[in-house]
């Protein structure tokens, strides 16, 4: 269950206001900030099939997390993984704010990289949380949909910080 509740706190990162993606065109941009908040909206909301539909339609989809054993393919094993994941905290809780991220896009392909930090519940009882996000978004019929997704929490320390999560 640690691995699920870690997994999603890193997940919930992913919905924010979306990554900063240098040289890139602005409607690259806002599509790809738009597909965030589609997936942090079902996300929260405990939606599995919304956050299923933030993924392009391939076989080779992919979600790795940060341990060992934390690698998922295909949409079966995305959407089992969610679904695991959205038991760690409670609906509607989320909060994630994002900042040191950096991106860019060549063609239909854009690619990522953020710090998040933010916060949600479990059982009502308030948690804060910094997780590293990378991701590789590819645009299928005219739609930019994630590919891959790489989230990693670091765990058993106090605190962790970045210029932009002081919280």
């Amino acid at each position: 269950m640690k691995r699920a509740a870690l997994a999603a706190m890193a997940l919930a990162m992913s919905v924010s206001a979306g990554p900063a993606l240098a040289d890139v065109d602005q409607a690259t941009i806002d599509a790809v900030k738009q597909l965030w908040v589609e997936q942090q909206k079902a996300f929260d909301a405990h939606d599995v099939d919304g956050v299923l539909a933030t993924f392009a339609d391939r076989n080779d989809i992919m979600l790795m997390g940060t341990g060992p054993g934390e690698h998922w393919v295909g949409k079966a094993e995305i959407k089992d993984a969610f679904a695991h994941f959205m038991q760690g905290f409670d609906k509607n809780s989320m909060e994630v704010k994002c900042g040191d991220g950096v991106g860019s896009a060549e063609g239909n392909v854009a690619w990522f990289t953020e710090v998040c930090s933010f916060t949600d519940s479990k059982d009502g009882k308030p948690r804060n949380f910094v997780a590293n996000l990378s991701g590789v978004v590819v645009k299928q019929d005219d739609i930019w949909r994630f590919h891959t997704m790489h989230y990693s929490q670091l765990t058993g320390c106090d605190r962790a910080t970045t210029k932009d999560s002081s919280q």
